[in-house]
Order: C-alpha cells, then structure tokens, then sequence
C-alpha cells in the first residue's frame, strides 16, 4: 500500500498545473523529500525544474517564504548545470504554500538560472553559512519579489528586490 506523505501534496500542485496545462512531466531524479526534479518538454523547449516548497511563511500582511539550500544541495544544482545539455534549461520552481490550504496567497514561483544566480552564491565566495533565496508576494502586486543571500531585499533604502510575474509557469 502507498503512503501519502506530505510533501506529495506540495510536489502534486506542481504537478497538477503542468499537466492541466497540456504537458506530461517525468521524474528526473528522487532521493529525498526536500525537493524533486522534473523533466518536462514544451514546443518552447525542455526543462529540468529543480522543485522545493515551503509551507511556513512570515509576514501577516505581506508573505515571505524562504528556501534554504545544504551545501550537498548546491553541490547537486551545480552537478545538474554542469551535465546538462544545452537544449535542457535548468529552471526552479518554489512552491510557496500555508499549511492552512486555501486559495489566497499560495504561488508557483518559477525562477529563472540567472536569476537564482544573483539571489544565492553557488560558489560560496560571498556568503557564509547557509544559502538562501527569498520570496515575497506583496499583497495586491502582479510581481513576486526575489532575493537571497547573495542579493538583500533592501539596498540603500531602497527596493534591491528582482521582481518576476507570478503566472510565469504559463510561459513554459
């Protein structure tokens, strides 16, 4: 008999909007429950979706979510971006969940190579201890907000934060 976990439940929205959406993912890769890898071929090209989530949010008004990387997850991505091919495109998918599930302030944030990049120095030469990358939705915005231990949400008082659309997951 298989048993539900709850990361099944998280994995599976991920899932479900791929494959409502018209595509049929593959499992790349599964070794434990802090993340999962997808496969998935579109007419705009293939993917290799590096998959976490999140479930405990700050903030009451505005949320954030962080996703903090081990030093054997960092070794992983960069094993993942050295061997894949040039017509696989890395691309994360955070999913910014509550435990309470409902429909208001709970997103797929799909996160571009260059992107995770400037949010989360892979090659720990800027940062010391745990890497980590951000996300915030702004109550009301269209854009979600990145930004990480490479990358501080506020630079001399100012927004330093990368804004991505929240319905990027369309665009695959």
């Amino acid at each position: 008999m298989a048993v539900i976990r709850k990361a099944d439940y998280y994995y599976g929205s991920l899932l479900s909007v791929l494959v409502n959406g018209g595509l049929v993912p593959a499992l790349f890769e599964k070794e434990n429950d802090n993340r999962q890898i997808y496969e998935v071929t579109t007419d705009k090209g293939t993917y290799l979706i590096y998959t976490k989530y999140n479930t405990t949010p700050s903030g009451s008004k505005d949320f954030t979510w962080s996703f903090s990387f081990s030093d054997n997850e960092i070794k992983e991505i960069n094993k993942l971006h050295l061997e894949s091919s040039k017509e696989k495109e890395i691309i994360f998918a955070f999913i910014c969940a509550q435990r309470q599930l409902n429909d208001s302030n709970q997103v797929i944030a799909i996160v571009h190579w260059n992107e995770f990049l400037e949010c989360v120095d892979i090659q720990k030469q800027q940062t010391r201890g745990t890497s980590r990358l951000s996300i915030k939705a702004v109550k009301g915005s269209p854009k979600l907000r990145l930004y990480g231990s490479k990358r501080a949400d506020v630079l001399d008082g100012k927004d330093n934060t990368i804004k991505i659309e929240r319905n990027r997951l369309n665009s695959l």
